[in-house]
């Protein structure tokens, strides 16, 4: 049973611990991987994409316990055509947005590559996405929001970026242009141009 009176970081925590409990593969997206790599901004959600099936989903709601509601309507992403389940945190109203792992190809390289790290909101280690896949994935979102994600991840973590991965899947995505702009709006990053 989850502690009482937990927060909506604390309840993330708490799926992500059963998570490998349960042995479910998973990666945290959305704010808090973008967190990681740049400039941390508050959410109103936690997005976390698993391989999980219906059975492991069903064991991982049963463990959660009654502070924990799923809605049994799966969503689909528009952009990656990506499955999702919505689990909310009662005491919150906190979502957290589970996506299933799907056959798109950067769904699965970007999982390939995941990497373990500290995660300062959920004061754990936890599974993300390397800071490259975070900024093509956001690209293709590009909501405002993500926009943002990606010019604040750049300008932090920019200097350590394999940007021919970066130009390689968004050249494939048709965001190369959108990419440029906003590298092309933050101050100093001649030193990020990989022609020099």
């Amino acid at each position: 049973m989850p502690e009482l009176l937990m927060n909506s970081e604390q309840a993330t925590t708490h799926v992500v611990r059963l998570l490998e409990e349960i042995g479910i593969p998973y990666i945290l997206v959305g704010a808090i991987s973008s967190n990681a790599y740049g400039v941390a901004r508050a959410t109103n959600d936690a997005d976390i994409v698993a391989a999980f099936d219906s059975a492991g989903l069903a064991e991982l709601v049963r463990r959660l316990g009654p502070e924990f509601r799923l809605d049994r309507q799966m969503q689909i992403e528009t952009i990656t055509g990506s499955v999702r389940n919505v689990l909310t945190f009662l005491p919150t109203s906190f979502d957290i947005e589970l996506f299933r792992l799907n056959t798109d190809e950067h769904h699965q390289q970007r999982f390939a590559r995941r990497r373990r790290q500290w995660i300062s909101e959920l004061q754990r280690d936890a599974w993300i996405p390397t800071a490259e896949d975070v900024v093509i994935q956001k690209l293709r979102w590009a909501r405002r929001k993500d926009l943002d994600d990606v010019q604040n991840v750049i300008a932090v973590s920019g200097h350590r970026f394999d940007w021919n991965y970066i130009n390689e899947w968004t050249t494939r995505h048709g965001t190369s242009e959108l990419l440029n702009e906003i590298r092309a709006s933050i101050p100093d990053m001649e030193f990020l141009d990989e022609r020099d």
